[in-house]
């Protein structure tokens, strides 16, 4: 079927913006609301590539500035209808930070923000200690997870640290409204993104055991069926403590340190305080106590092979918020990313690979970011800007390699393929904030493109932002609850891998950009989690 693939949300007014074609058409127009064509342009033709099996046609229409809605045409083939304007994101952005208030687990959701998806108190009741003969422990409120009603404590933390390194990066995050609770502080109120993300720090507080150890999650012991939160009534269970969950703790504590005190100074000591307690235990604890999940138990796991990426995050955002050098010291004997620093050129890729990892599984590019913004001068820092360079200079140079401009490969299309993505954005982001360079802006243009529709699927990834925009996440409450999805969601999206039995149906050699279904079965292709959206709000605050 001949399509014209376009951002279905739209544009800022001097970004680069493209549709892209399948079909053969020499010319396009650009038609606005009333009808009346408002320019004229010719596709460039760019060929056939390996992510989306399309043979693309490239219709470039940045002259278009005037606020207004748009859609493409060409020949008798349009495209969905498009935004240019100063705050073509801004509903967009609200809509993706009000998700973690619905994801809110523990006293409930109030009609009053929540309308429709409100519920009852859900997963209240103290979690019995795993394998432990102790009393169990109120670990009440949180996120919930992902489309389960599981909560994480690594997973919690990286979601918080995208969503505080974008307030360090980009203040003006803090302006964003988007309809919750107010929460009072010494300084009055809290911006709205911090009384969302204190939800988030208050659970992970309860995770903490008194000799600053962190458990790894809290759930029940298999993932419920498809019901509404406040009916799931299994037992609960917080499993073993893990150094990944104290050393992810500790960064994220003193990042928030950073970021709360200047509004309400006993709270962010208290963050501190948390995050040095978790630091002395990590420092009594030096080998790797990693975790698996317990005999029979399906819910998320969150294993990771290693604890040096999580333990260079920790002290690198101690020595950013103390200024204590033996933070820094410390972060230098993480193996092997002190090998990494030492061998400089020769480990290019390597490098790349480590220090700009924004995701749950490696967060050495989060303590990259504490590096970036303590900009003491030194060495470390100089070599963690010069590796996010890089890195963004090789994502450049993928984007040409493909029609839609994406910044991705073939193997990049894995199950939460558009968090691949999205991490890919926050190292553009950081880069151009590094040294800024017109190719960075176009390519991270280009990703959201794709993100919101300008894709062979031909899909918004968001949901409520689209004309086209999907709308079956693998999602218990929304389902239960026989109900759309709330807007700003973001999808799992495309995956080679087909993890799930209907994703299976799919051809087995369908082209990677093509690997997705919309539909709740779609665990492995269509699911949500609140550290696929915290990317996108870091990206976001980039372009505001």
């Amino acid at each position: 079927m001949n399509k014209i693939f376009v951002n279905q949300v739209g544009f800022l007014p001097n970004s680069e913006k493209r549709a892209v074609l399948n079909f053969n058409a020499a010319k396009f127009q650009v038609i606005d609301a009333n009808g009346e064509s408002v320019f004229k342009g010719e596709t460039t033709h760019f060929g056939t590539d390996e992510i989306s099996g399309e043979d693309t046609y490239i219709a470039d229409f940045s002259p278009i500035k005037n606020q207004g809605m748009y859609k493409i045409l060409a020949g008798d083939v349009s495209s969905a209808s498009f935004f240019v304007g100063d705050n073509a994101f801004g509903k967009l952005m609200e809509d993706v930070c009000k998700c973690f208030y619905y994801l809110r687990c523990g006293h409930g959701l109030d009609k009053k923000y929540a309308g429709k998806y409100y519920h009852d108190p859900c997963h209240v009741s103290k979690a019995t200690v795993y394998g432990e003969d102790v009393p169990a422990v109120d670990v009440c409120g949180g996120w919930h997870d992902a489309g389960d009603y599981g909560r994480y404590s690594t997973a919690g933390a990286v979601a918080v640290a995208h969503l505080l390194y974008a307030i360090r990066f980009f203040p003006k995050l803090l302006d964003v409204e988007f309809d919750i609770p107010k929460v009072s502080c010494e300084k009055g109120l809290l911006p709205d993104i911090l009384a969302e993300v204190k939800v988030e720090l208050d659970f992970l507080m309860k995770m903490q055991r008194e000799d600053g150890s962190v458990w790894h999650k809290v759930t029940t012991f298999s993932h419920a069926p498809f019901i509404m939160p406040e009916d799931d009534k299994e037992e609960l269970y917080l499993f073993s403590v893990s150094s990944l969950a104290t050393a992810d703790i500790a960064a994220v504590f003193a990042l928030a340190h950073s970021v709360y005190a200047i509004f309400d100074k006993s709270y962010g000591d208290l963050l501190l305080e948390k995050a040095l307690k978790a630091y002395e235990w990590l420092e009594a604890n030096p080998k790797p106590l990693l975790f698996k999940n317990a005999e029979g138990s399906n819910t998320g796991e969150y294993p990771e092979n290693e604890d040096y990426s999580n333990r260079f995050w920790a002290a690198a955002a101690l020595y950013e918020v103390t200024g204590e050098k033996k933070y820094y010291e410390d972060a230098l004997k993480q193996k092997p990313l002190i090998e990494a620093y030492d061998k400089g050129d020769a480990f290019k890729e390597y490098t790349g690979n480590i220090f700009t990892c924004f995701g749950w599984a490696d967060v050495a590019g989060l303590g990259a970011l504490s590096v970036i913004l303590n900009d003491d001068g030194s060495e470390l820092h100089a070599f963690v800007e010069n590796a996010l360079i890089e890195e963004a200079e090789r994502l450049v140079e993928n984007a040409s390699e493909n029609g839609f401009g994406l910044c991705m490969k073939k193997n990049n299309f894995i199950w939460g393929s558009n968090m691949e993505l999205l991490k890919y954005l926050m190292v553009l982001t950081v880069a151009n904030e590094i040294k800024p360079a017109e190719k960075f802006v176009n390519t991270i243009t280009a990703g959201i493109d794709y993100l919101l529709g300008c894709n062979s699927m031909d899909v918004s990834y968001v949901t409520g932002h689209g004309e086209k925009a999907f709308k079956n996440p693998h999602l218990r409450p929304t389902f239960a609850g026989k109900l759309e999805a709330w807007p700003g969601l973001v999808s799992g999206g495309p995956n080679t891998g087909l993890q799930d039995e209907r994703a299976q149906s799919l051809p087995k050699d369908t082209a990677p950009m093509k690997c997705y279904i919309d539909h709740v079965d779609c665990y492995s292709l269509n699911e949500i989690t609140i550290y696929w959206n915290s990317p996108l709000v870091f990206v976001l605050a980039g372009l505001l």
